[in-house]
């Protein structure tokens, strides 16, 4: 019989620790404010798309979901945002894979990955007025510190 030496955990005991998984943590800096909470659904990628981290995505024809677009010439083409990505992503053919999607916060403006037919500070900040729930999210533009003269 062979004799397994436990580690003593007792002082550790609380203290919330990680042994082997990887976590991607969030962008700092992403989540600029309390409300509206943050909320992640785990929703269906469409096959044969790489989509980089922090891009607003929407519904295709088919209910996957792919970058987000406005077309101005035909509006029916355009794909309205209902959330945004977390980390770079690649989908092979033949696959849709489940992911999380950002559905709910206070997002700053600038670190969101936008598409170019997002193309004016109006088209982002209005990205994702109307989509459906749980979609809340919302915009902010961030100022960074204060402009200081030298005398």
């Amino acid at each position: 019989m062979a004799t397994i030496n436990l580690p003593n955990l007792g002082p550790s005991a609380g203290y919330p620790s990680q042994s082997s998984d990887t976590i991607n943590p969030v962008l700092e800096g992403l989540i600029v404010g309390e409300t509206p909470a943050v909320v992640t659904q785990d929703m269906q990628l469409a096959e044969s798309q790489t989509l980089e981290a922090y891009t607003p995505v929407g519904f295709d024809a088919d209910g996957n979901l792919v970058a987000a677009v406005i077309d101005t010439v035909t509006p029916a083409n355009s794909i309205a945002p209902i959330g945004i990505t977390l980390y770079d992503i690649t989908v092979a053919a033949s696959t849709n894979p489940g992911v999380p999607i950002l559905r709910a916060g206070c997002l700053a403006k600038h670190l969101i990955n936008w598409p170019t037919s997002f193309s004016t500070d109006a088209l982002k900040f209005a990205a994702f007025a109307g989509a459906p729930t749980p979609t809340n999210i919302v915009v902010r533009e961030v100022y960074f510190g204060s402009t200081v003269a030298n005398p």
